[in-house]
């Protein structure tokens, strides 16, 4: 699942069980921040509490955090588009 982060950048989620996720970002990320993003096919803002940012060989950042105020319908559609083949 692509977001469209709302500092700027974007975002893949890597893996996630619903409650926690590594996304690959294109911006960093301190722990204890909150990263916000937008999946464009979705309505709903998805926000992350980072607990660790690391610098890939790729350039691109691994930020582990948990999800945070999501609802259960937004939890359902994090699931769903995580677990479809297509992104």
């Amino acid at each position: 699942m692509r977001l469209s982060l709302t500092r700027g950048g974007d975002a893949v989620v890597v893996t996630t069980d619903g409650a926690h996720a590594t996304l690959s970002s294109s911006a960093s990320s301190p722990p204890g921040s909150t990263v916000e993003g937008r999946a464009p096919s979705l309505e709903a803002v998805f926000a992350l509490k980072v607990r660790g940012c690391k610098r890939q060989e790729d350039g691109r950042f691994a930020i582990q955090g948990r999800w945070v105020n999501l609802s259960r319908e937004q939890r359902q559609l994090l699931l769903a588009a995580f677990s479809s083949p297509c992104d």
